[in-house]
């Protein structure tokens, strides 16, 4: 059974995260070779029975692939979703500073300190 996990890293260490969860990747990658090179021995012997075992763990490793190449995607499409919001927060903010001073409804400017 597949279950999620949720765990906290600090926001500027997420590229790094997904990379080391996308080794996983690289080292299923490693596996598959080796169940495909299998796969063919084995069918070219004519070792059928051999072979559809060896086939039904290259479609698991497979999946096992697929779904961290999901669950990699998903943290990156987050991550850079949170990115965009950051960055339209820092531009609302320096189109404020780039405004000027500010008038209230009575026509006085409230941006500068009242001097005491």
């Amino acid at each position: 059974m597949r279950v999620k996990i949720s765990y906290g890293v600090y926001v500027d260490e997420v590229p790094d995260e997904i990379e080391q969860l996308f080794d996983f990747v690289y080292e299923k990658k490693l596996k598959l070779e080796n169940q495909l090179e299998l796969a063919e021995k084995l069918l070219e012997e004519r070792e059928l029975d051999s072979a559809i075992e060896i086939m039904d763990k290259l479609r698991l490793t497979l999946a096992e692939m697929d779904n961290r190449i999901i669950d990699c995607s998903s943290i990156a499409q987050g991550y850079i979703e949170y990115q965009a919001q950051q960055e339209q927060q820092e531009q609302g903010e320096q189109d404020v500073r780039d405004r000027g001073p500010f008038m209230d409804s009575a026509g006085i400017d409230t941006s500068e300190p009242k001097p005491e």
